[in-house]
């Protein structure tokens, strides 16, 4: 079998183990596309102001981003899917686990969904709850993580209240730690240990499962 021959049973098993592990309700995880490399570019620059991202990306930018993702081991980014019209799948974000550190175990949790679905604050705090759960679940069930994080801009308040109501637990705050639209913001780190995620995902199921 040759090289691209190889690759593709790789995804292909890959995005099977995923989607087995990561499907929670209505919503489902699957390795990036580079079809839809495009469309998350869109989005990336249209959320500068939430990411840690100083500058515009470029086609080379992003495909050279998903370059490296496909090699890095510590870095996992996955697709967020919801199911469409005809048995087709509807791209609306993206997520992981990235910057993983196997000695200590631990990694940061990655979160982004189309700016036009983000406006919607109940479809936003179900992606957003439905999303960590199933990172939760890989990170610690599949990836042996002892804790998971986050850092959050102090003033996306409504992100923060899901993060909360989630089960993640404030460690501090970096003051004054980004430097955005000329003024200086203070970032939040919350986390989740890996005995918390017992009870996390019972409460969880029980509130989105209704």
């Amino acid at each position: 079998m040759d090289n691209m021959g190889c690759d593709m049973k790789k995804m292909e098993e890959s995005e099977s183990m995923i989607k087995s592990v990561c499907n929670f309700n209505g919503r489902y995880l699957s390795p990036v596309s580079q079809g839809h490399l495009s469309k998350l570019k869109g989005w990336r620059n249209s959320q500068m102001d939430i990411l840690r991202q100083w500058k515009f990306l470029t086609d080379y930018n992003q495909e050279k981003w998903f370059q490296q993702i496909s090699e890095d081991d510590t870095q996992i980014i996955l697709e967020i899917m919801v199911p469409a019209e005809e048995n087709n799948m509807q791209f609306i974000g993206y997520c992981g686990i990235v910057g993983m550190d196997f000695i200590n175990r631990r990694g940061e949790i990655s979160f982004l969904v189309d700016p036009v679905r983000a406006q919607d604050k109940k479809l936003y705090r179900e992606d957003f709850l439905s999303t960590l759960y199933m990172l939760c679940q890989y990170g610690f069930e599949e990836l042996n993580s002892h804790k998971l994080f986050t850092e959050t801009f102090a003033f996306r308040l409504y992100h923060i209240k899901i993060l909360e109501e989630f089960g993640f637990h404030l460690d501090g705050t970096l003051r004054e730690h980004q430097f955005i639209k000329g003024q200086y913001h203070d970032s939040l780190i919350h986390s989740v240990l890996c005995h918390e995620w017992i009870k996390i995902k019972e409460e969880m199921k029980n509130v989105l499962e209704k």
